[in-house]
């Protein structure tokens, strides 16, 4: 039955074990953490007590690493992790180098390594009952002994912090889950929006940087949210990627995709307790927090007032939010106590389009050669620098780097770079 549920939970695995115990009146002998740490310790199990703390998806990691630095230094005698599960390990790529992390496990150490009397440390990930957890076991008249490296080992996990400053993206798997991810390489002089919009930015940004300490001195809070509302490809991805990318570091940087802002935004704000100022970047914000004049607005729209509006509290957080329909959001998430700029991207006019050619053709060595105000002018109708970027795609898909300005005219012409709308019937 084993091999049959491998790939499921582990509480879905020993929900079945005990089920088939049950039904065919055997018991399978394997050891579990629960029989280890009795072993090793040499007391029944009932006899233990437990220091326990359940773990966060950024802070988890960071214990992981420092149980890494007490197994290299001391080799404890390695068991099972949750259950009988076999010790489980991870991978993390981190400045260039790949760290092996405990995932599952628990490691016996005995008396005179991390202190007088041998001590059982269990470190499980999350499972269908809550997040990652460690416990650290000892007998009932060892467990000051327990309380003693229980600290040592939050200590040591609290001075690594490996995601703090970092960027990570954030999705839903088994609860939150955290990787390290990474920003275009963009700076603001790539692209054309008024200028009015960086303004704008800068003095919402100010309130967690160069006025930071005012702020609270006044007890204005240091928590800011930013609206980017717009049609597509007017560069509101582009604007929260440079300003995050210009943050980060001395920030923590959170990509929310539509899994964790649709069931675990509430965790992503909490992370950002652990991971000291934070830049939140929530895209497309309207499909996933739904409206309530449509039916729409559940937990999700519930989660995000909840930790826009200041009812919790969530110092250092700029929230840089995006959508392409701002009539589409609840009215309740547009109020001004959740988001202090709302910043309206419209398609740029003909000197915007002129602007933007010119930057998308310096590359090439035809840039003086064509006409960018004449190309500009051909184009009809709204168009977005996303379309701009397609135009000169296709162009130098056809014609490579020897463009014209009748070339880039005659692509524009033949309508390929916006596609129609799909009609018809779907199967």
């Amino acid at each position: 039955m084993r091999e049959s549920l491998i790939g499921e939970p582990s509480c879905v695995r020993r929900t079945f074990e005990v089920l088939g115990e049950v039904l065919t009146g055997t018991k399978e002998v394997t050891e579990t953490d629960e029989t280890f740490a009795a072993r090793v310790l040499g007391e029944k199990n009932t006899a233990l007590v437990s220091e326990t703390v359940r773990l966060s998806a950024s802070n988890s990691l960071s214990f992981a690493a420092a149980l890494v630095d007490l197994i290299d230094l001391y080799g404890p005698e390695i068991g099972p992790g949750d259950g009988s599960d076999t010790p489980e390990w991870r991978r993390l790529e981190l400045d260039g180098t790949t760290l092996s992390l405990p995932k599952t496990l628990s490691m016996f150490f005995p008396a005179e390594t991390l202190g007088s009397a041998g001590v059982v440390v269990r470190l499980i990930g999350a499972d269908c009952y809550g997040g990652p957890a460690l416990f650290v076991n000892s007998t009932q008249e060892n467990r000051a002994v327990a309380r003693t490296v229980f600290d040592l080992i939050t200590a040591s996990a609290k001075k690594k912090n490996v995601l703090r400053g970092r960027v990570l993206h954030a999705t839903c798997n088994e609860g939150l889950q955290l990787d390290i991810s990474q920003l275009p390489d963009r700076e603001r002089s790539s692209l054309s929006v008024p200028q009015a919009v960086w303004d704008e930015i800068d003095t919402n940004v100010a309130a967690l940087t160069t006025r930071a300490d005012l702020m609270r001195e006044l007890g204005l809070g240091t928590r800011r949210g930013v609206l980017l509302a717009g049609p597509p490809g007017v560069g509101k991805s582009a604007i929260s990627s440079i300003v995050a990318r210009e943050l980060v570091g001395d920030f923590t940087v959170i990509l929310v995709d539509a899994r964790a802002g649709s069931y675990v935004l509430r965790l992503v704000f909490e992370e950002t307790k652990e991971l000291g100022p934070t830049v939140v970047v929530l895209e497309d914000v309207d499909l996933y927090i739904g409206n309530r004049n449509n039916g729409t607005g559940g937990s999700a729209l519930a989660d995000f007032l909840a930790v826009m509006d200041g009812s919790e509290r969530y110092e250092d957080v700029l929230t840089i939010a995006s959508t392409n329909d701002p009539a589409a959001l609840d009215k309740a998430a547009t109020r001004a106590s959740r988001f202090d700029s709302i910043i309206r991207l419209d398609y740029p006019d003909v000197r915007g389009r002129v602007a933007i050619l010119r930057g998308l053709l310096a590359k090439l060595a035809c840039a003086e050669s064509v006409d960018a105000d004449a190309v500009a002018s051909s184009i009809g109708g709204d168009v977005s620098g996303a379309d701009l970027q397609e135009i000169v795609r296709r162009a130098v898909l056809v014609h490579g780097v020897d463009l014209t300005t009748d070339r880039l005219r005659a692509v524009i012409a033949q309508g390929r770079w916006k596609p129609e709308p799909l009609v018809g019937n779907y199967l």
